[in-house]
């Protein structure tokens, strides 16, 4: 395993098997956020908004969904890397971008430490 210092890693636990798996997550070059995405909940919602953020350049480390009221709003939660961005975008551009998909209705996006 290639670990330099400063990797953060990812710590999974899984009770049945009674083992933890550690796996290297976030490297010193990175610049992770923590992004938290209201959306309508509609078929394709999703798909868009990442595909908004795969246009950008972004790389997604973690993500999950869930739905907040079934057929009005879903919550997307996710750790990216905004490092290798096409261009660089500041907070407020990438913010803009996801609400530019037409589905996103609220965008939260702060540094990942």
């Amino acid at each position: 395993m290639k670990l330099t210092s400063g990797t953060k890693l990812m710590m999974l636990v899984d009770d049945e098997k009674n083992e933890i798996k550690l796996t290297p997550f976030i490297d010193q070059n990175a610049n992770p956020v923590q992004l938290r995405v209201l959306m309508s909940d509609t078929q394709g919602a999703l798909a868009k908004i990442t595909a908004a953020i795969g246009e950008m350049g972004i790389n997604l480390l973690y993500e999950e969904a869930h739905v907040l009221r079934k057929g009005v709003q879903a919550e997307w939660q996710a750790i990216a890397d905004l490092a290798p961005m096409k261009e660089q975008l500041g907070i407020d551009q990438v913010k803009a971008r996801i609400m530019a998909t037409k589905v996103a209705q609220q965008v939260d996006i702060q540094k990942y430490d």
